[in-house]
């Protein structure tokens, strides 16, 4: 049976790239920066998983996800001081 690899790409905001790192390291995911954006402050992953890992990516999107709610809540409140 043959394992099935996913290609995707992520951009990841620097605040939250420790973790995104530390998760691709802890499940051995492989990945590689194809881009950097400094006006955004982000970084571009391309990361492959297999299928049995697509948690650890869901894991990997949420806190992307997570970390730029936050920071929407923040411009929120600093609009409303």
């Amino acid at each position: 049976m043959n394992t099935i690899i996913v290609k995707k790409e992520i951009e990841v905001p620097v605040g939250v790239l420790i973790d995104v790192a530390d998760l691709l390291l802890e499940h051995d995911i492989e990945h590689k920066v194809i881009a950097t954006d400094s006006d955004e402050e982000t970084i571009t992953l391309e990361i492959s998983y297999e299928k049995e890992q697509r948690d650890i990516f869901h894991e990997i999107t949420d806190l992307i996800e997570d970390h730029s709610d936050n920071e929407d809540d923040e411009e929120e409140d600093d609009e409303n001081d």
